[in-house]
């Protein structure tokens, strides 16, 4: 199995056709069915049910490409990485970012920063936590906004933006009537949530575990913003970070916002490179994140009330990593 192999496979499952994969890629629509091929003979398993033209990921491929995604930074983003480094050398800065902090609030921040540095390049990464994660700590990125859920090692990590999770609803569910949502009043009710293996969702689990309640939970997805759609679609409510309601403006979209009490918050870390010199540009980036995670955070406790929590005295420095004994 080389890499070659990997990449098509890769393209395939990013574009949902072979046709799209070799437009992407650049070579013929056949030479990416060979190579579909022989990446079967090789793995020796079935990836795709073939019906007429369409291609349709088998389980197998499913839990491949997440293995893909997770630990391959991919043939693509070195290519890229290349072309950057000819074309504009350190007038560049590559920042990578969790879709709750990227979507919005990171793209508006780069604009404030371009109008005042408009020859600097910027590239903007949007994953989840661990691949933003693996993409700093390769040294691949030279910024990263993330959840705190990630395993800090070989990164220079300082805690960011705390903002308190709340509960959105469409204006004609039941409980949109209330001004804060408790977790009994979620009994039996459908819920759109975070996985189980998210941080967020072990803390919602073990408040509603305390209280005895047991909601249905009837769509988990990994980003905010696309529970605030299954919620838009009447779905059920749903425990979001109110900087992916505020940024996103799903109240403009038809949704209401309750404080959540025991308070659930959203607690991000922003991440460095270790053992690299940052660049004068790189300086003034942190510095207006800095600045305008402030104003956010000071934003969304603002409107839904709370205090954001005193962080650990340890952990208001930046964390060097750990040298090996």
């Amino acid at each position: 199995m080389n890499l070659t192999l990997i990449e098509c496979f890769n393209a395939v499952m990013k574009t949902g056709s072979t046709t799209g994969a070799a437009k992407v890629l650049g070579i013929s629509q056949p030479a990416v069915s060979r190579s579909l091929k022989r990446l079967e003979d090789t793995t020796r398993l079935k990836l795709f049910e073939r019906s007429g033209p369409r291609l349709v990921p088998t389980p197998e491929a499913e839990l491949l490409h997440r293995e893909i995604v997770d630990t391959y930074v991919g043939l693509d983003r070195i290519r890229q990485a290349v072309a950057r480094i000819r074309a504009s050398g350190t007038g560049a800065l590559r920042v990578a970012s969790s879709a709750a902090l990227g979507l919005n609030f990171t793209p508006a921040v780069l604009r404030r920063f371009l109008a005042s540095r408009p020859e600097v390049r910027v590239s903007l990464e949007i994953a989840n936590s661990t691949i933003v994660r693996n993409l700093v700590a390769s040294g691949s990125y030279d910024i990263g906004l993330c959840a705190d859920e990630i395993d800090t090692a070989n990164l220079v990590a300082r805690p960011f933006m705390v903002t308190p999770g709340i509960c959105v609803m469409r204006r004609d569910h039941p409980l949109s009537a209330e001004a804060i949502i408790r977790p009994e009043m979620l009994d039996g009710q459908p819920v759109v949530s975070f996985p189980p293996e998210d941080r967020v969702r072990k803390r919602f689990d073990e408040v509603l575990a305390q209280a005895g309640v047991q909601p249905r939970f009837a769509v988990e997805t990994q980003f905010g913003a696309v529970v605030c759609e299954f919620v838009l679609q009447g779905l059920g409510l749903g425990l979001v970070n109110s900087l992916t309601y505020l940024s996103g403006r799903f109240e403009e979209a038809g949704l209401v916002a309750r404080p959540f009490e025991p308070a659930v918050t959203f607690e991000n870390l922003m991440i460095l490179p270790p053992h690299r010199a940052r660049s004068r540009i790189l300086d003034e980036l942190v510095r207006l994140l800095v600045a305008e995670c402030g104003q956010m955070e000071a934003a969304c406790f603002a409107r839904f009330g709370g205090e954001k929590p005193a962080p650990p005295v340890k952990s208001a420095k930046a964390r060097a990593p750990r040298r090996p004994r």
